[in-house]
């Protein structure tokens, strides 16, 4: 990742919490998104400890997640994208795939 792609949680995730310009959601994780003026998609992963209480599976999901924006990062707008994980997803990894390929794939055809 030459570019910083990661959002820091104290820089832009109230932010785009607040008011994102677009939205898209399964009943697994929800994405939202807010222009950017840097030139380069940038993420952002929200999990929370209570739906997965071990570090070591928040930060696997994570993973996956991060790489699944990295793999479709060039069809991307130039955007700030906050996942949101919405349940505990530790061993439904396909699902989780799934889901991702099919918003990221919502979010590259409104590419401007």
């Amino acid at each position: 990742m030459s570019p910083k792609r990661s959002i820091s949680s104290k820089e832009g995730f109230s932010d785009i919490f607040d008011s994102p310009d677009q939205k898209h959601s399964t009943k697994n994780i929800l994405i939202l998104s807010k222009e950017n003026n840097l030139g380069f998609p940038r993420i952002g992963v929200a999990i929370r400890k209570k739906d997965n209480r071990l570090a070591v599976d928040r930060n696997n999901i994570k993973r996956k997640i991060k790489g699944s924006f990295l793999a479709k990062v060039l069809e991307l707008p130039h955007k700030d994208f906050v996942v949101y994980v919405k349940k505990n997803l530790k061993g439904k990894e396909e699902e989780l795939k799934k889901d991702l390929d099919k918003i990221w794939g919502k979010f590259a055809g409104n590419n401007d």
